[in-house]
């Protein structure tokens, strides 16, 4: 899609007064550490290697029935549009369906959510139809363009029930029947993980593993149960990288939902793992938990300095950080539509003052046909 580019970054824009504080990098650690499910989710059933399996197993049956699970792609999920507005999501992938004759394809947006909401269909209803809307304005509204299936599906972990039958023309209430057919109505598929037993998880051993993760961090018994979660993913036998990343996951997941230390975590680690290997695996992601530990400390101490009258200084750094943002944007975006970006166009850029004309200029990356005619606005 030409008219949408992922984006280098995922600060947004926070302007300062009287009410409001800047974010930093290290201030939004803290952000991102107050929704630990989330980041578990994108870690797991984000990546295709247990999305697959995930699915098959987890998801309505209709998905598994009629979509080529095994070759799932991943999208990326932060976009920014031609109108220099955010489109954030958490999982998304295409896939063709199961139809080898007219071979469809299936838009596929899994969003996660530990708390109910009457509104996830607008939410995720909204950012499907600008896919689909600027995907069309990216064939320059071609009569010809397909647009991918579109199938919006809902992983629930959280402790409160749930309606599993989310319809978009719930979230209005009561229609008077003469006026139901002109409202848009879809339904999501609600992953609930509450309706599964851990006496009964389906899946790979890694699938289940990613299941019980969910579910222990729900209930509160994930630091009790971390070893026999990790004697799962010592059985898939998922080879060396991948039984690290999993087992990295994992025990973050555990270590952001209770009070397990780390030094509990390596000795979870190394009962499972055993041997040379396992004690090194340990002692990666104990550094890992350690490094994170001190760095979300800065930030709080970071953020109350900001807080105690530092407004003016950062109101510098964020203009002249929003100045290099766009910078780096437009580079980004040259660089992966056309290649290596010339210096005299790097040079220009880099000379720039206007955060306006910049902007302005980010539209045009994403517009242009070659690397001369941007550099002609220049």
């Amino acid at each position: 899609m030409s008219k949408i580019t992922p984006m280098k970054t995922d600060i947004k824009e926070n302007p300062i007064d009287k009410n409001t504080v800047p974010k930093t990098d290290k201030v939004l650690k803290i952000d991102r550490l107050n929704n630990p499910h989330d980041r578990f989710a994108k870690k797991t059933v984000g990546n295709p290697l247990y999305a697959a399996d995930f699915l098959k197993h987890y998801a309505d049956p209709i998905v598994a029935r009629h979509v080529h699970l095994n070759h799932l792609v991943a999208v990326p999920t932060h976009y920014l549009n031609s109108e220099l507005k955010e489109i954030i999501l958490d999982v998304a992938f295409t896939a063709r369906l199961r139809d080898t004759k007219r071979n469809s394809e299936v838009l596929m947006f899994l969003e996660h959510k530990s708390r109910p909401s009457r509104f996830v269909p607008l939410q995720m209803g909204a950012q499907c139809f600008m896919f689909l809307y600027f995907g069309w304005t990216a064939t320059n509204y071609s009569e010809n363009y397909k647009p991918s299936i579109p199938l919006m599906l809902l992983l629930y972990n959280g402790n409160e029930d749930i309606d599993e039958k989310q319809f978009f023309q719930s979230i209005f209430g009561k229609i008077p029947k003469e006026f139901k057919r002109f409202v848009p109505q879809f339904k999501m598929i609600v992953i609930n993980m509450k309706r599964f037993s851990y006496d009964n998880l389906p899946g790979k051993p890694e699938t289940q593993a990613i299941a019980e993760s969910f579910k222990r961090a729900t209930d509160g018994t994930f630091g009790t149960q971390l070893a026999p979660i990790l004697e799962r993913v010592k059985i898939a036998d998922l080879g060396k990288q991948h039984t690290l990343d999993l087992t990295t996951s994992i025990t973050r997941y555990c270590t952001w939902t209770t009070d397990l230390t780390s030094e509990k975590v390596v000795q979870t680690i190394t009962k499972v793992f055993t041997g040379a290997e396992g004690l090194k695996m340990a002692t990666t992601i104990k550094k890992g938990i350690v490094q994170e530990g001190i760095e979300i400390g800065e930030a709080r101490g970071e953020a109350r300095g900001i807080a105690l009258g530092e407004v003016r200084g950062v109101a510098l750094g964020e203009a002249r950080g929003e100045l290099k943002g766009c910078v780096n944007m437009i580079l980004g975006i040259l660089s992966d539509r056309f290649g290596k970006v010339p210096k005299s166009i790097v040079n220009a850029l880099k000379q720039r003052t206007d955060v306006v004309a910049l902007k302005s200029l980010v539209v045009h990356a994403v517009n242009c046909s070659s690397l001369d005619d941007f550099a002609a606005d220049l």
